[in-house]
């Protein structure tokens, strides 16, 4: 893996600040984009720029096909069981929310439980708090140790007949610690309870399978993995997906409407309502590229080597 060649191809790092080369180490915050991303962009809004799944001339139909094909390199990126599993959001936060939302419309009452742990960014902690005050749900918080991971045994005796969903990161934007989830998956699912899986600090860092992890929705942020800003995936089971309510309602999300009926259309546009951020979805599957090109493994490899070389 050649740094160097991976590094010139983000146009931000032949910048000077104060005369000095621009060194950046916020990328769990958001990740500097490369050059095959911003070209993308300024492609599709120059030479190519149509509204997706509305229209049948030639501009729209492009746009249309090039908007599913990053559906289809998400899927395979996490290794979903269907591109209709994967649904484009703004950010993870609002992928987080679409799920407590409707979730917790069909499933929360008063007095039901939600366990999520100490980890959480306030993303996977916020739209739970709405539950709590809206439904009258209690929230419950799984501890860590020192050393910054949770604590299974305890986690698992949290665990009541009560809890209705259980929401945990993959890898703690504050301490790094990768969550062991397809343990916590499988302890919670012999309870026939879904887990929901943060997944914005995972992405660009580990290989991730939702089949093999068996998560029943998993969450991330294109700006993370160097794309575009404006664009968030819930990957969801398509058992949930189908039987949850729409989030919002709109154009796209509809596939007949009368005075006094509406059939919702199917997945995934169900949860698509109104105009999509297509350029940055489209320019999202050149970060996947990226991505692909240099592979995940060599990415976990390097960091391991990173780690060791500071300890």
């Amino acid at each position: 893996m050649n740094l160097n060649n991976i590094k010139n191809q983000f146009p931000i790092f032949s910048k000077k600040i104060n005369g000095k080369s621009l060194v950046y180490l916020d990328s769990s915050n958001s990740s500097q984009k490369p050059i095959n991303v911003l070209n993308k962009l300024d492609e599709f809004y120059r030479y190519e720029f149509s509204n997706v799944g509305r229209s049948i001339h030639s501009l729209a139909v492009k746009a249309t096909n090039k908007f599913d094909e990053t559906r289809v390199s998400i899927k395979n990126f996490i290794n979903a069981k269907s591109k209709d599993e994967i649904i484009f959001t703004k950010n993870a936060t609002e992928s987080i929310n679409l799920v407590a939302s409707t979730f917790g419309q069909q499933n929360i009452n008063k007095g039901d439980e939600i366990l999520i742990t100490e980890l959480e960014h306030h993303s996977n902690y916020v739209p739970w708090h709405y539950l709590r005050k809206i439904k009258g749900a209690v929230i419950k918080f799984a501890p860590i140790n020192e050393d910054g991971d949770i604590e299974i045994n305890k986690f698992e005796k949290l665990i009541t007949s009560k809890t209705k969903i259980v929401g945990i990161t993959h890898l703690s934007n504050v301490t790094g610690t990768i969550v062991p989830v397809k343990e916590i998956v499988e302890i919670v699912h012999k309870k026939n309870i879904p887990v929901l899986i943060d997944g914005c600090q995972s992405a660009p860092h580990i290989k991730i399978d939702v089949q093999d992890i068996d998560c029943d929705f998993y969450v991330m942020s294109a700006h993370k993995v160097y794309g575009p800003t404006g664009v968030g995936i819930l990957y969801g089971k398509k058992k949930w997906l189908e039987n949850l309510p729409p989030y919002i309602g709109g154009g796209g999300m509809i596939s007949e409407v009368k005075k006094d009926k509406i059939t919702y259309a199917s997945l995934p546009e169900k949860y698509e309502a109104g105009t999509m951020p297509t350029a940055e979805v489209i320019a999202f599957n050149e970060s996947i590229k990226f991505m692909n090109s240099i592979g995940i493994e060599n990415l976990m490899n390097h960091e391991k080597e990173l780690t060791n070389y500071a300890l």
